[in-house]
């Protein structure tokens, strides 16, 4: 992770973080946007509130809500999984979370064993130009030898290099015999303006241009490079993060696009493997996210995160994103500044150790991306 003005040191080191001290009077705050994180923000809720004597409601909505929302100044602080692109002055991004966006899929529980798929098939699986399971692209991959990813660990903890990736200490070799079924699949897609949608097509965008030839945006349908109203039997769209995963669970042989909280959920779907650039097999959990973010940049002054999409880190997991708190420079009171301060530095610092089932990578203060956020918190007035 390269980020702008900064010296380089370990990024997303797992060490403690310092307790924030908890607030003299309670806020009540309100927040709309990215549903990739309302699970996440739930869980958390109790010790938010317990230590810093705040609470936080947030509307959910999506990306795009979000964004509305804080331009609108309807809500005192937004979440988005993509860059708001039409803020006004005085609103601006820090990114609070950073996870993986997993791949999840529904074979109608006919196999235990876990899918592998390469960026390329997955490409031409949601654009419609892979259409059956048994496709045998599909098949090729699901039936490639997997070239897995060891970490070191040290006090049950990855060790990390000093950019903030998970140390490599050797590769596993696994062959999975699949036998994939012949059945049609079924794309589930966020049909609202989604952040997750935005950073899942940009990274197919980046990853696999020969297929998926349209720029990634929020919006599934105009950043297809297949009109998919053509194929309206193999696209259903579902509503939120929950929207899509509960469609998929009960849309057997579908597949779709969604944090992998919401895979775990739902017993009827599994999170696939991917087959990154340097050809070996990831996974969508924390070290995957950790080698994707080291091997980025963050924009220090904006707050934004550009994606390499063309790394060859061998455990970058390319479906990675961030969700950005949308605040601003200047709230006109001085005790509601100090709650969003505390809010992001909350949620960043203390919820990212505190819940650990919604995937979301540990940020310490002493790292690069934590300085960064501190001094992103500090322009909240």
């Amino acid at each position: 992770m390269r980020i702008s003005t900064m010296t380089k040191v370990a990024v997303l080191a797992t060490a403690a973080v310092v307790a924030i001290a908890p607030s003299a009077v309670a806020y009540d705050l309100t927040s709309a946007g990215a549903t990739s994180v309302s699970t996440f923000l739930e869980k958390c809720k109790t010790n938010y509130q317990a230590d810093t004597k705040d609470t936080l409601s947030h509307a959910g909505g999506g990306s795009g809500t979000g964004k509305t929302a804080i331009n609108a100044g309807t809500k005192d602080m937004a979440f988005s999984d993509s860059a708001n692109t039409t803020a006004p002055a005085g609103v601006f991004h820090i990114p609070a979370a950073v996870w993986p966006i997993g791949i999840a899929y529904n074979l109608n529980n006919s196999s235990n064993k876990q899918l592998q798929l390469s960026v390329t098939t997955l490409a031409k699986i949601f654009s419609g130009k892979i259409t059956r399971w048994d496709d045998p692209e599909i098949v090729a991959d699901a039936q490639r030898v997997r070239s897995i990813p060891v970490y070191e660990v040290k006090n049950g903890k990855n060790v990390l290099n000093a950019d903030g990736s998970p140390k490599v200490k050797s590769y596993r070799t696994l062959t999975v015999p699949f036998t994939m079924p012949a059945k049609p699949i079924t794309v589930i897609y966020r049909g609202s303006t989604s952040g997750t949608t935005n950073n899942f097509t940009s990274a197919l965008a980046g990853a696999a241009p020969a297929v998926w030839t349209k720029a990634g945006n929020d919006s599934f349908v105009t950043s297809n490079p297949t009109d998919i109203s053509t194929k309206a039997a193999s696209f259903q769209a579902g509503t939120g993060s929950d929207g899509v995963a509960a469609l998929a669970a009960r849309t057997k042989y579908s597949i779709t696009y969604v944090e992998t909280g919401f895979i775990s959920a739902n017993p009827a779907l599994k999170a696939a493997v991917v087959i990154n650039n340097a050809g070996k097999t990831v996974s969508p959990d924390v070290a995957g996210a950790q080698a994707m973010f080291a091997a980025s940049d963050l924009n220090e002054a904006t707050g934004l995160v550009k994606w390499n999409y063309s790394t060859t880190s061998p455990a970058a997991y390319p479906f990675t994103a961030a969700t950005y708190a949308m605040v601003k420079s200047n709230y006109g009171k001085a005790d509601l500044s100090s709650a969003v301060k505390r809010q992001v530095e909350y949620m960043a610092f203390e919820c990212s150790t505190k819940v650990t089932t919604e995937g979301m990578i540990p940020i310490a203060k002493t790292s690069d991306l934590g300085k960064a956020i501190l001094k992103l918190t500090a322009k909240i007035g």
